[in-house]
């Protein structure tokens, strides 16, 4: 079973800031079985530009539930599935910190769809959700809202599980196969290539080169 999260947040990093929505859609592998959405009170003041970004205000939130209002249901419904979404670290950080703050031991296999997409279907210039929607012709509306993303990325999803010739789903759930701890955009390879010995690495941008 599948949990396909996405979430709407009052910022980057889970440990400063809060969740202002969450989508939940659970995945038998080939149907939808349960959906959940809500609105959240982060406790935090959405800042404006993540306002202008999701459309989600102060004041819609302001009645909403705090998180451990909901917690025992998030973990109900993500508890022994495999957690999914698009950045998957990124959505898995803030529920996981979460729950842990509202008492639930939370740990769950990952699976990223960036990840999954660039192995099963390569060749797309990119792989954010909406340009990688628009191009396989998945309906992808109410953009930066967990509703919309979560649905856009379960269709995305079921077209990975029915194209995955070679397994690589089932390969990257393997404990040790350490795919959902890489970033999205990074060939497993590219680490695996890594020399043993001591040296120096070299971080780059398009215009500029760093050392460590």
């Amino acid at each position: 079973m599948y949990a396909i999260v996405d979430i709407e947040t009052t910022g980057g990093y889970a440990d400063a800031n809060g969740i202002t929505e969450i989508c939940i859609v659970v995945l038998d592998g080939s149907e939808v079985v349960e959906r959940y959405e809500t609105l959240i009170n982060p406790l935090h003041r959405i800042p404006t530009y993540i306002e202008a970004l999701t459309g989600i205000s102060n004041a819609m939130v302001a009645e909403a539930p705090v998180f451990e209002e909901v917690a025992e249901r998030i973990y109900e419904l993500l508890k022994d599935k495999i957690f999914v979404a698009h950045s998957v670290n990124f959505d898995y950080s803030f529920v996981r910190n979460q729950l842990q703050a509202c008492g639930y031991t939370y740990d769950a296999n990952k699976l990223c769809t960036v990840r999954m997409s660039r192995k099963i279907l390569p060749g797309y210039q990119s792989y954010s959700l909406g340009k990688l929607c628009n191009a396989l012709g998945i309906k992808h509306v109410n953009h930066h809202r967990a509703g919309g993303d979560t649905d856009a990325t379960v269709a995305l999803f079921q077209m990975l599980l029915e194209h995955d010739q070679e397994g690589h789903i089932l390969k990257s759930l393997k404990r040790t196969s350490k795919e959902h701890v890489l970033p999205p955009n990074v060939p497993k390879t590219d680490f695996e290539n890594l020399p043993y010995t001591a040296g120096s690495i070299i971080f780059m941008t398009r215009k500029e080169k760093w050392y460590m």
